[in-house]
């Protein structure tokens, strides 16, 4: 009898993943020669489908009612950097840290209804940063990158698992 009342959970599926390209400024700033001839681009692709290992979309052959899609989006990253402004004899630094931002939405499958959105942000805590740029170690490699976004990522699938 308490199996009638019991709630089922819905299936998750994966959507769209993708790297929004980037336009501001920071982009020509930074120097994200670091990564070498590595598309920057496709490696946080290839991670972001390596973190959600959900089924995808395109396999369901019968779609139920409670189905959910969860598409992300990688809108905006930055490798941080260090830069020395002068204006004659007085000068200051100017830094920014290393940071990465997702944006998600889980949707029903069959009648396209957003059911939550998610907006998730992680930076390279300020001692890393500054421990990273006084050393002599390079400033970011893709490894420091790769692993916010899966910090990222933690954070995302958390939120979506509590809204199911």
């Amino acid at each position: 009898m308490l199996s009638i009342f019991k709630k089922t959970k819905p299936r998750v599926f994966l959507g769209e993943l993708a790297v929004v390209p980037r336009t501001d400024i920071k982009r020509h700033l930074e120097g994200l020669d670091w990564f070498g001839s590595v598309d920057i681009d496709m490696a946080l692709r290839n991670s972001l489908t390596e973190a959600f290992s959900l089924p995808s979309i395109d396999n369901i052959d019968s779609p139920l009612t409670t189905d959910l899609v969860i598409d992300v989006f990688i809108i905006k990253f930055q490798s941080g950097g260090i830069w020395d402004i002068s204006l004659g004899e007085i000068s200051f630094p100017l830094f920014w840290r290393p940071k990465i931002t997702l944006t998600s939405r889980l949707y029903y499958l069959k009648t396209s209804k957003i059911k939550a959105t998610f907006k998730i942000t992680e930076k390279m805590n300020v001692r890393d940063y500054i421990c990273r740029a006084f050393s002599f170690r390079p400033m970011l490699d893709q490894k420091d990158i790769e692993s916010l976004l899966y910090q990222a990522c933690c954070k995302l699938l958390l939120e979506i698992q509590k809204s199911i």
